[in-house]
């Protein structure tokens, strides 16, 4: 049997690909290990090993997911690495409410161009989206730190915004473009929520069309790809789109420059916080401190996220019990401004998160991808 495509993975990509080709009534194999990949909720422990929210504004990455509990950003504690902190609203936001107002003056821009910019990655590459938006693509060669300079912003980051673009995404201002910088700050300034994920409810879903297992070999030849699993057994299809990490999909395609990675760790606790850590829900940290930040859940354990393998619980709780941990030792491809393209050939294309942070831009990406398969079957 010859399909209209195989998605290779499944996660924020994959699974938005496989749903946009169904919806368009086309036939296709999805081919992962598991569902939802970054997507990691722990059914038995309630909690997010991976992505920790959705934003009001993923339209798409948010039809994976089922919404749960609001995170409050005035619930919120910054520390400064030096022992010093402070709530969302205290003395020192007043302090910073000029620079706060010339924030929330960049992201209002910011979203109007880039709700418009992620409406065209629906249908064109991310390459053709940024042609039509200068801006957009002026912030994708810029470093998060210069746009900060330029802008005046450096109060402001170094209290504030920097931490939470470090909680999003593990690495500091210097590491990043502008555009994923302002892409996760808009967590700041819209809703967002925890969620859950699944798998049983997924693959309930996606029926037949799942193939669970591991390419290990792909090959194209008149016109026909065929997919070799880890059992032996092939699919084949008109199509293929690899959603997978990049790391992954550059085994199959050259994909030439892409970003470096960050290594994320993440424990869920028990415990008690000491003094000074106790009292919001979440603890958001320097790009200095190897912890990024903790969160709160709603049964009254914790997260802690940390760019380093081994976590100094000691240091942050009174008394702790760690019952469940996560390693994510390619966890975001965050660092450098490398393109890889979206399209090889006429029948090859790459889905995920490899030109822009977050689920909505990887769930978009597989969009524009089944997009481009069911334009050929009209």
């Amino acid at each position: 049997m010859i399909h209209d495509a195989v998605v290779v993975g499944a996660g924020s990509a994959g699974l938005s690909c496989a749903h946009t080709l169904q919806e368009g009534g086309a036939d296709y194999a999805l081919v992962s290990e598991n569902l939802g990949g970054r997507i990691c909720y722990s059914q038995k422990e309630g909690v997010n090993f991976g992505a920790y929210f959705v934003m009001a504004n993923y339209h798409h990455a948010e039809k994976l997911v089922t919404r749960r509990t609001w995170i409050n950003p005035l619930s919120c504690r910054f520390h400064d690495g030096n022992g010093h902190s402070f709530a969302t609203l205290s003395g020192h936001t007043f302090l910073r409410q000029p620079g706060l107002a010339v924030f929330a003056a960049v992201m209002t821009r910011f979203i109007r161009h880039y709700d418009r910019f992620k409406k065209n990655c629906e249908f064109m590459s991310q390459r053709e989206a940024m042609a039509v938006d200068p801006y957009i693509a002026e912030l994708f060669a810029q470093p998060a730190a210069e746009f900060i300079a330029e802008h005046h912003l450096g109060k402001v980051a170094e209290d504030y915004v920097s931490k939470f673009s470090y909680a999003c995404t593990g690495v500091d201002l210097d590491s990043i473009t502008a555009l994923d910088f302002l892409n996760v700050c808009q967590g700041l300034v819209v809703p967002i929520h925890r969620f859950e994920f699944d798998e049983v409810v997924e693959a309930a879903r996606l029926g037949e069309h799942f193939h669970r297992g591991t390419v290990v070999t792909h090959s194209l030849d008149a016109g026909v790809h065929t997919v070799t699993l880890a059992d032996g057994s092939t699919l084949q299809a008109r199509n293929v789109v690899f959603a997978t990490p990049a790391a992954v999909t550059a085994k199959f395609l050259d994909l030439g420059e892409l970003r470096q990675t960050c290594q994320l760790y993440v424990e869920h606790v028990s415990g008690t916080l000491k003094p000074g850590l106790d009292t919001e829900e979440m603890n958001l940290f320097p790009p200095t401190s190897p912890v990024i930040f903790t969160a709160r859940q709603d049964d009254g354990s914790y997260l802690v996220y940390s760019r380093e393998p081994k976590i100094d619980l000691p240091a942050l709780f009174a008394d702790f019990e760690v019952i469940g941990r996560k390693a994510w030792d390619k966890a975001m491809y965050v660092t450098g401004r490398a393109y890889v393209e979206q399209q090889y050939g006429d029948s090859t294309y790459v889905a995920g998160d490899h030109n822009g942070l977050g689920l909505e831009p990887a769930a978009i990406s597989g969009v524009y991808a089944a997009h481009q398969i069911l334009k050929k079957k009209a």
